[in-house]
């Protein structure tokens, strides 16, 4: 999920790196996590060491519902 739709809105990017400890612990919590593909390099989250994301809350211009993503700019395998 490199760009919104047109039809959603994105707020301001916090840059941050988010490195195997938490990456394994938010795997754990939630399985998906792991899975997600990382947009520089394609490979699945959970076979990186490091991954420097841009955090964002997106709303839907319709209905308004907000939600937090994260976009992946660069990684430990690019």
């Amino acid at each position: 999920m490199t760009t919104p739709s047109p039809d959603v809105e994105a707020g301001p990017a916090k840059t941050r790196t988010i490195d195997e400890p938490e990456i394994d612990k938010r795997s754990a919590e939630s399985p998906y996590f792991g899975r997600f593909t990382c947009d520089v390099c394609g490979d699945d989250f959970a076979v990186h060491r490091s991954l420097t994301v841009e955090e964002r809350e997106f709303t839907d211009i319709e209905t308004r519902a907000t939600w937090s993503g994260l976009i992946v700019v660069a990684c430990d395998r690019s």
